[in-house]
């Protein structure tokens, strides 16, 4: 992990710099999406982009401003990870977005917040202490995240807004829960395990 003392006012960039801003942080996201919590290291990922630590203070600021950055990009590309529903039942549906988010979930682009997150100090509240802005972006990414676990329930009849809310929290952290009994070698059935949660959802939805 890379930190500053003291924030330091990014430039605008050139042409040249804006294309050494989106090596950095493409390389970013190449290397943070392996999970491997070394990597969030911006002297690491500015040598794998041949660059320097100069390079990022010119662009970024500091560190504060790269891995908000970096969590930014996320931001910009998460739409396009989700489908558009088919079913129109509430069953279906909550099938639909739980294979649709376990996918997401083993995307590099999830995998990059998910190692800043581990990486970076937490929680958040923590973590904005020394870099507030790297904090409200990881915040705004989870407003997202919750807000299209909503909206792609929005023409289901028969769903109050408060069940809806609460899915919306509950159903992904379920299911970041599962993914990590994976990573850490369990022996629970997870195929099973998801096919529950999904049937627990939508008891609850549905009642």
């Amino acid at each position: 992990m890379s930190t500053t003392a003291g924030a330091t006012i990014a430039r605008k960039p050139n042409r040249r710099g804006v294309a050494a801003r989106e090596k950095l942080l493409s390389t970013a996201v190449q290397m943070l999406g392996t999970g491997r919590p070394e990597t969030v290291s911006i002297n690491m990922v500015a040598k794998e982009a041949g660059l320097s630590w100069g390079s990022v203070q010119n662009l970024f600021g500091d560190s504060d401003g790269f891995w908000s950055a970096v969590a930014d990009q996320i931001a910009e590309v998460g739409h396009d990870l989700w489908a558009e529903p088919q079913s129109t039942t509430v069953a279906g549906r909550v099938a639909e977005v739980a294979d649709l988010y376990r996918s997401v979930l083993e995307s590099p682009y999830a995998v990059t917040v998910e190692t800043m997150r581990w990486a970076l100090p937490r929680p958040l509240a923590v973590l904005a202490e020394t870099h507030p802005r790297t904090a409200a972006s990881i915040s705004r990414l989870d407003e997202l995240a919750a807000l299209a676990f909503v909206n792609f329930f929005d023409d289901v009849e028969g769903l109050d807004d408060e069940r809806k809310a609460t899915m919306s929290e509950v159903l992904p952290a379920m299911l970041r829960s599962l993914r990590n009994e994976r990573l850490l070698g369990t022996d629970i059935d997870i195929d099973r395990a998801h096919r529950t949660i999904v049937s627990m959802m939508t008891a609850y939805l549905e009642g």
